[in-house]
C-alpha cells in the first residue's frame, strides 16, 4: 500500500471525480451547477459563447466605447466602400481584462453574423500574439483561417476563374469527357454546379474518365492554369507560386502551410500587403462583409522581446501596411507603459493604431459586483437576481484585498467558491469574515 495514500485521498476528496450527480450536489447547495469562474482568473481564448456573452464590460464607459467603435466599423463608408479602416486600442495594467474585453468583441460580432447576416456578416480573427516580425503576424492570420479553409477560398477562387474564362477553359477543352456518363447520377460535365462545389469533385469530373498517359497530361496542363489565375489574381509571382504549393499538396506537391502560417518564408518579406489584400479578398467573396483583426499582448513587441532595429523595422513596415491596406479593422490590447513605449518610438504607428483608445481601470466595488453576478448567472440551477452565495461585503472584501486587480479578484473567486462547496453543509454566504479567514496573500 502507498505510503502517501492518506495524502492521495485528501486529495481526490476535492476533486469532481465522481458521478455527474454527486458533482451537482456538491454545488447545488449554492445554488450552482458548477464553479463558473476561472480557476487561473485568466480568460479562455478558447471558451465557447456561453461564457463570452457574460464577459460584457462592468464599466458602462468601456462598454459604451465598444459599441461605437463596433457601430463605426460596420458603418459603409460612402467616399471609399474599400475604406474600412478604423483601430482602437485597449490599455491596462496586467490582470485588468483586456483579453476579456477582446473576447467579448468577438462574440459581439458573431451575434452580428447571426442576427443581421442579410446586412453585416464580418469575420473576426483573435491573435494571441503578434510575433516578433511582420511576417510573423500575417503567419498568425492565415494560420487562424485554418489549412482546410484557407485552401478552400482559394480553390473556390480558382474555379470561378476558369469557369468564367473561355481561355482558360480551352486549354482544358481536351480533358472535358464529350461522352455519356458511367452512371446515371454523375455529371461529365466540371463546370456544372454541382461539380463546382468543391476542388475534388471539379478535378474528379476531369480525371475519371482519364487513361493514366492522358492523366498526366491534364495534370501538367492544369498546373499551368492554376499558376495562372493565381499569378494574375494576385499579381505577384512568388506569392502564387508558395499559395499553387500550398493547395496542390495532395496533387503530390511540397506541403507549405506550416512555413506559411508560421510566417518563416524569407521570400515572403516586404510582400505583407500583397499577402493581406489578397486574404481579405478571398474572405470577402465567402460573403463575409468586413474583417476584424483583435490582436492581443501587443506589448510583446516593445517589452525588450526585440532589439531596438528588430523594434524599428517592426512598426515601420506595420505602419507602412496600414497606410496601404485599408479593407479590415483592427483592435489591440496592450499595457498602458507599452503604448507609452511605443508612441516614442513611433508615434505616427502609435496615432494610427488609436483612433479609439480605451482604457481599462481598477474594478471598484459596484464593477466587482457586476463582474461577479455575471459569472454567476453562467452557472445558475435556478435563474434568481442574487449575488449568492457571495454577498456584497464578500466582494468588496476580496476587491480590496486583491486592489481591484480583476484577474486577482476572478482567481479568489474561484477559490471561495470551492471553499464554500466544502465548508457549508447548507446555503450560506461567502462574507466578509469568510473572505478574510480564507484569503491567502499567496493567491494573489
Amino acid at each position: 500500500m502507498s505510503e502517501n495514500k492518506e495524502l492521495i485521498d485528501k486529495i481526490f476528496s476535492k476533486q469532481n471525480t465522481s458521478e455527474i450527480s454527486d458533482q451537482d450536489k456538491r454545488y447545488a447547495k449554492l445554488n450552482l451547477k458548477f464553479n463558473p469562474f476561472p480557476r487561473s482568473g485568466t480568460t479562455n481564448i478558447n471558451g465557447s459563447d456561453l461564457y463570452n456573452q457574460k464577459l460584457i464590460p462592468v464599466d458602462e464607459q468601456v462598454q459604451d466605447q465598444i459599441i461605437d467603435f463596433i457601430a463605426h466599423a460596420l458603418n459603409t463608408n460612402y467616399l471609399n466602400k474599400d475604406d474600412k479602416f478604423i483601430s482602437a486600442t485597449i490599455t491596462g495594467n496586467y490582470g485588468s481584462g483586456k483579453t476579456q474585453l477582446l473576447m467579448f468583441v468577438k462574440y459581439v460580432l458573431g451575434e452580428v453574423s447571426v442576427l443581421h447576416k442579410g446586412q453585416k456578416n464580418p469575420y473576426v480573427i483573435y491573435i494571441d500574439n503578434p510575433g516578433v516580425k511582420l511576417l510573423e503576424f500575417i503567419g498568425s492570420i492565415i494560420s487562424k483561417i485554418g489549412e482546410d479553409d484557407f485552401k478552400k477560398f482559394i480553390w473556390s477562387k480558382i474555379i470561378s476563374q476558369i469557369s468564367n474564362a473561355k481561355e482558360l477553359q480551352d486549354r482544358l477543352a481536351k480533358f472535358v469527357h464529350k461522352g455519356s456518363a458511367l452512371f446515371a447520377d454523375v455529371n461529365p460535365d466540371p463546370y456544372a454546379a454541382e461539380n463546382k462545389v468543391s476542388y475534388k469533385k471539379f478535378l474528379e469530373a476531369f480525371v475519371r474518365y482519364l487513361n493514366p498517359k492522358q492523366r498526366r497530361e491534364f495534370e501538367d496542363a492544369f498546373r499551368s492554369v492554376l499558376l495562372k489565375v493565381l499569378e494574375v489574381e494576385i499579381k505577384d509571382s512568388t506569392i502564387a507560386q508558395y499559395f499553387y504549393e500550398l493547395i496542390l499538396e495532395d496533387y503530390g506537391v511540397n506541403k507549405t502551410w506550416e512555413a506559411l502560417s508560421s510566417g518563416s518564408i524569407k521570400q515572403l518579406d516586404k510582400k505583407e500587403a500583397d499577402i493581406i489584400r489578397y486574404i481579405v479578398r478571398l474572405i470577402k467573396e465567402q460573403g463575409y462583409t468586413d474583417f476584424f483583426i483583435l490582436v492581443d499582448e501587443f506589448e510583446d513587441i516593445t517589452e525588450g522581446r526585440l532589439t531596438k532595429t528588430q523594434v524599428d523595422n517592426y512598426v515601420y513596415n506595420l505602419r507602412t501596411l496600414l497606410d496601404e491596406h485599408r479593407e479590415w479593422s483592427l483592435f489591440f490590447a496592450m499595457t498602458g507603459q507599452a503604448l507609452k513605449k511605443l508612441r516614442s518610438v513611433s508615434p505616427p504607428l502609435a496615432d494610427r493604431i488609436t483612433t479609439r483608445l480605451i482604457t481599462l481601470q481598477s474594478l471598484d466595488d459596484t464593477q466587482a459586483t457586476r463582474i461577479t453576478g455575471n459569472y454567476l448567472n453562467i452557472a445558475r440551477l435556478e435563474a434568481a437576481d442574487t449575488l449568492a452565495p457571495f454577498d456584497v461585503s464578500g466582494i468588496s472584501k476580496l476587491n480590496d484585498l486583491v486592489d481591484g486587480n480583476a484577474r486577482k479578484f476572478l482567481k479568489n473567486c474561484y477559490f471561495m467558491v470551492e471553499k464554500a462547496s466544502e465548508l457549508f453543509s447548507e446555503l450560506h454566504k461567502i462574507d466578509s469574515d469568510f473572505v478574510t479567514k480564507h484569503f491567502s496573500k499567496e493567491s494573489i
